[in-house]
């Protein structure tokens, strides 16, 4: 673990399995993440439960890829990581604040400051990952645009083909727990039913949400 403390350590990526001898794959990852390393960080797991990736994305997990999984898919996930890896954490967060118009952006009860990565809802302090607050910023830019599953996987998380992972439904369910006073009747990310996902700022019922 010590050598994730240095920044220019030649790893470029870390795939964990949730069960691990002494420590679990959830304790490293946020071991990893408390120590400031953005360092792309899969899962690899049996464990099914909504409960269980969320965990994995609470403790910093990039990807959660769930056992029996397909070769080509987690190589293609690697390979997508590794580009934005590349790309630098820096040049995310200049696109994250060129393309927008607002450095800083409001709704419901929450705020998001784009300049700072700060975000609070009902004055709460949260913190958001790397690709929470670029999801984030992506369903805000279009908002009240339907947008795929496919489509944030690839403008999002830079995957070209989009792999058989429940990914995108875990971090909006994520987002709901965060930033909706009901996370179970959501009034800001709402589900399209196969179609994908739409973000509202205003506080609107809507005969497609889905709970």
């Amino acid at each position: 673990m010590a050598v994730l403390d240095k920044p220019n350590a030649d790893i470029d990526l870390v795939v964990l399995d949730v069960m691990l001898p002494g420590l679990s794959g959830y304790a490293v990852c946020e071991e990893i993440r408390s120590r400031g390393n953005l360092i792309p960080v899969i899962m690899l797991t049996a464990r099914t439960l909504v409960e269980d990736r969320i965990r994995g994305f609470d403790a910093g997990a990039d990807v959660y890829l769930q056992k029996p999984f397909d070769l080509d898919e987690l190589l293609s996930v690697i390979r997508s990581l590794l580009r934005r890896r590349r790309n630098g954490i820096e040049s995310v967060h200049e696109e994250s604040t060129s393309n927008h118009s607002e450095n800083s952006f409001s709704f419901g009860k929450a705020h998001i400051n784009f300049d700072t990565w700060e975000a609070c809802c009902d004055n709460r302090q949260i913190r958001l990952t790397v690709l929470e607050m670029k999801l984030l910023r992506y369903l805000i830019e279009h908002e009240g645009l339907v947008l795929s599953r496919t489509e944030l996987l690839k403008n999002v998380w830079g995957m070209d083909r989009a792999p058989a992972t429940r990914t995108v439904d875990t971090f909006m369910l994520h987002l709901r727990k965060l930033f909706e006073a009901n996370p179970s009747e959501p009034r800001h990310f709402l589900s399209v039913r196969g179609a994908g996902y739409r973000f509202v700022s205003d506080s609107i019922e809507h005969s497609e949400q889905k709970k």
